[in-house]
């Protein structure tokens, strides 16, 4: 027990040293861009049903990246079929891309983004 007590005992301060001595670090700084600094997202989405479809139009539109997860609806091929041809026709219509990532996932990209259909050698 006394080797645990060596283990969690409290560090004691220097003498002199206080509080104020140590200086608060803005996060944000470290972390990457602010939130409002990024032009595009990766966002993932849950699809469910035909009524989110314009939603993620509206996603493609503004630039973001989607990751569509179709695990949920992937018994219903028609509603599969129908949400990927109207994503299709948006890609089509502002250069950007879509894919198949595997049986449950679907990547769907903006303007001047392309998906590589080839595997990056081992």
């Amino acid at each position: 027990m006394g080797g645990l007590r060596k283990i969690f005992k409290r560090k004691e301060r220097a003498r002199g040293e206080s509080v104020e001595d140590y200086v608060d670090l803005d996060i944000e700084e470290y972390e990457g861009l602010a939130e409002e600094d990024a032009k595009a997202y990766v966002k993932a989405v849950e699809l469910t049903n035909l009524n989110e479809v314009p939603e993620l139009k509206k996603e493609i539109y503004k630039g973001n990246i989607l990751i569509l997860d179709i695990s949920l609806i992937k018994q219903d091929k028609i509603t599969v079929e129908r949400a990927i041809k109207d994503l299709k026709r948006v890609v089509a219509d502002i250069g950007g891309d879509i894919a198949g990532l595997n049986d449950d996932k679907i990547i769907v990209t903006p303007t001047g983004i392309k998906i590589e259909r080839r595997k990056i050698a081992k």
